[in-house]
Formats: structure tokens, C-alpha cells, sequence
């Protein structure tokens, strides 16, 4: 164990509620998966550092080949892995490049016997990195991750990492290398990620998980700190507690707690909606959507066996807005537009702006939706919520007929609906 056994055991427990970690476990992305390739590479370099051999350097190779095929950005393992090899005189260089090769060989062999698959993948990742994504990019660096760390950790965090920190600098001429890899990484790692215009805060996950290790190290540094004026299994024991208990419930309103996140997986926005077309919105109503609402699409063949689940037709684009104005939508018939803040809330955030050659939508798409929202109601709306995946913001607005119609002319709204504006537009923690 590298620190010690009760740090190790406070380490899993707290990653284990840690709520970021939790929520993206859920969804089968490569985010979850880097994760696991950088910890083996940790692991692995920490090995290799105390007895280098070249068995360590073959499992260090297989480690940063987990974090490569996790995610392309996993290459940062080489950083870690090359260094310390070359400390070492190069022991078991070879047998690292060979353990690399073969497993990232194994691991995504679909991958390499379709080489044009692969070279367009890693096109398209490389182009949304340095230009950004759907449109969208963002003067760089900049500061979301900060917002991010933030939202992803805890006054308990801020304050442990600082004690950790203050406890490294002191002993800084006794750190090795290896340390030193591992301790700056979050840091290395947030600050390239500032760099690029494409961000979402699940690609800070590697980042928050290293940041809790880190904190948790810092609970054995105030342990000496406060040594002679209160025990160490006491200064473990409350720490620990008040770690936990911000992981499990959060620190505030909105703040954390993977009790918060379990809550909010019982519940899919998008079947309360299509209980509710079933049952108040007439079969010969046409519905124009955003992407991200979860209605089946009728052009994509995945969502097959979702087309009988409403009677209503359902016309389908990334953006609502790009179907046409209001007055297109009506002439084609459209009754209903469901629209979803995950989509639309990108043309509303000061800190997005359009691409040089897609300025001319950004301003089409951003005036649809001003118009959209002032000159309809929402008669069905659901907050963006906690996991955006099951709670993107979605609202239906249903299209007046004829703009010279009067509210009478017009079916009930819902109750409680009727009349309400929407919302102010909230910044998107997945932009």
C-alpha cells in the first residue's frame, strides 16, 4: 500500500460515494474507463519505482495501454510511464513498448482491422479538441473547470487538499519522482484540458477522483500536524467522518451527494412525457423535436422498436430550429414542438460562440428559439435536473394555428402551465 492501509480503505470508500463517479458509471461512457486505465497506471508506476524490474515495466506498459483505449487522451500515461523508465536506466523498456502493443492490439482489434474507422474517429476527436464541437467553440484557456472542481467536490476537499499540499511543499526534496508525477497530475491534467474549447464535465473525472485521493492523504498529514493536542485515531476518525458524510449527502443545496444522484436515476423525464402525449395530446397531433429529447426518432434505425411508443408522427433534427421558422412548422402541419435545454441551452451561454463558418445558424437557431419561447407557452415542462440524461430540461410548446387567434379559440392548457414563461436559462454543466 503507498501511504498506508487506513488511507487506502478511506480512499475506496470515498471514491465509492464520490458522486461524479457514480453517475458516470452509469452510462457505459470512455470517461469511466480512462479512469481505470490512470489508476493502473498509477499503481503500476508506483510498483515499478520502488523495485524496478522488468515484470513492473511490462504491467506498466498494459496499464497505459487500459488508458489509451479508455480514451484517446489517455496517451497522458505515457508522461507518467516514460520518465520513470528513463530514471531507471531504462529497465524493461522493452518489455513495456512490447505489453503496450499487444494489449491495445487485443483490446481494440474491431478497431484496428478498419483502419479508415479508426483515422476518421480520431480525426473527428482531434477536430473537436483544437476547434470544438457542433458548431460551438469558446475563447481559450478558460475557466469552466474551475466551475467544475467545484461542483465536484467539498469545503471538507478544499481544506484537506490545502494540508496535503502545504505538507508536500515542506518535504518536497524527499518526494520522488514518481510522487511527483502522481501528485501534479490533477493539476497538469485540468489545466490542458482549460486549453481546449470542447469541455463537459465528465471529462474532468480523472481530475476529481485524483483530487479526493490526494485530500484523503492530506486526513494523515493533519493528523501530524495536530499531533500532541489530539489523537491520531481521533483526527482519522472525525475527518474521515465528515468526508463521507459530504460524499453520501452533499455540502449544500445542489452540491454533491450521491444520495442526491440515486434519487434522481428513479425518475426518466422522458417516460413522464410520453405517458403524457399517450394520454393529453390527440394521435393526430406532429411533433417537432431537439436531439436530446428521448423520443424515438423515426430516421434512425437503432430506435426501431421505440416508434409505436406514441401515436402522435414525430419529426426529428439535432435542432427543433433547424426544421424551419414558426410559420414553416405550422405550414407543415407541426402542432407540437418539444424542445430540450441540453440543445438549445448553448445558444444562450456567454461563454459559447459560434465557428467562424457557422455563424449564420448560430444566430438562425438562438433566433427561433427567442421567438419559440416568447411567443408560446409551455404546456408541458421538466426542469433540468441532477442526471441530465434522464432530466435534459424539457419542455412542449404547442403552436397556435394561427397567430391571430385568441387564447379562447385555443384547447386548455394544463393546469398550473397555462400563461407561465419559461425559466431563465441556466449555464449547462454538459455544454
Amino acid at each position: 500500500v503507498w501511504r498506508d492501509w487506513p488511507a487506502a480503505i478511506l480512499a475506496g470508500v470515498a471514491l465509492s460515494l464520490h458522486h461524479q463517479l457514480y453517475e458516470l458509471a452509469h452510462y457505459m461512457k470512455e470517461d469511466a474507463a480512462l479512469l481505470m486505465g490512470l489508476a493502473f497506471t498509477f499503481l503500476a508506476a508506483a510498483l515499478y519505482a520502488r523495485n524496478p524490474s522488468r515484470p513492473r515495466a511490462a504491467f506498466l506498459g498494459f496499464a497505459c495501454a487500459l488508458a489509451i483505449s479508455g480514451k484517446y487522451l489517455g496517451v497522458l500515461s505515457l508522461a507518467i510511464a516514460g520518465p520513470l523508465l528513463w530514471q531507471h536506466k531504462r529497465l524493461g523498456l522493452g518489455w513495456c513498448i512490447a505489453a503496450l502493443l499487444g494489449a491495445f492490439a487485443i483490446i481494440n482489434l474491431p478497431l484496428l482491422t478498419n483502419l479508415a474507422t479508426f483515422q476518421q474517429s480520431l480525426g473527428r476527436e482531434m477536430d473537436f479538441v483544437v476547434h470544438g464541437q457542433r458548431g460551438m467553440t469558446r475563447s481559450v484557456p478558460h475557466a469552466q473547470y474551475w466551475n467544475i472542481f467545484v461542483d465536484n467536490s467539498s469545503p471538507v476537499i478544499w481544506l484537506l487538499l490545502l494540508i496535503f499540499l502545504i505538507a508536500r511543499w515542506r518535504e518536497r526534496r524527499a518526494l520522488t519522482l514518481v510522487e511527483w508525477m502522481i501528485f501534479a497530475f490533477p493539476f497538469v491534467y485540468a489545466l490542458a484540458l482549460s486549453f481546449s474549447p470542447k469541455s463537459n464535465d465528465r471529462y474532468f473525472l480523472p481530475a476529481s477522483a485524483t483530487f479526493l485521493l490526494l485530500a484523503v492523504l492530506g486526513i494523515n498529514d493533519a493528523a501530524r500536524l495536530l499531533a500532541g493536542r489530539i489523537r491520531r485515531p481521533v483526527v482519522v476518525g472525525i475527518a474521515g467522518l465528515l468526508l463521507t458524510a459530504t460524499q453520501l449527502v452533499g455540502w449544500a443545496p445542489g452540491k454533491g451527494g450521491v444520495w442526491r444522484y440515486e434519487r434522481a436515476f428513479q425518475n426518466d423525464d422522458t417516460a413522464d412525457l410520453i405517458a403524457w402525449l399517450n394520454t393529453e395530446v390527440p394521435a393526430t397531433a406532429v411533433i417537432a423535436k431537439d436531439n436530446r429529447v428521448g423520443l424515438p426518432d423515426p430516421k434512425k434505425k437503432k430506435h426501431a422498436a421505440r416508434l409505436g411508443v406514441i401515436p402522435q408522427k414525430v419529426v426529428a433534427a439535432r435542432y427543433a430550429a433547424d426544421l424551419g421558422t414558426l410559420d414553416e412548422l405550422r405550414a407543415q402541419g407541426i402542432t407540437h414542438v418539444v424542445v430540450s435545454e441540453s440543445d438549445y441551452g448553448k445558444f444562450f451561454l456567454r461563454t459559447l460562440r459560434p465557428q467562424k463558418d457557422e455563424a449564420e445558424d448560430f444566430a438562425r437557431r438562438r433566433a427561433f428559439y427567442e421567438t419559440l419561447f416568447r411567443e408560446n407557452d409551455p404546456v408541458w415542462e421538466r426542469r433540468r435536473g441532477t442526471v441530465i440524461y434522464l432530466h435534459p430540461g424539457i419542455r412542449v410548446y404547442r403552436i397556435v394555428p394561427d397567430p391571430a387567434a385568441t387564447p379562447a379559440a385555443l384547447p386548455p392548457a394544463p393546469r398550473g402551465l397555462a400563461g407561465a414563461r419559461p425559466p431563465a436559462l441556466r449555464t449547462s454543466r454538459h455544454d
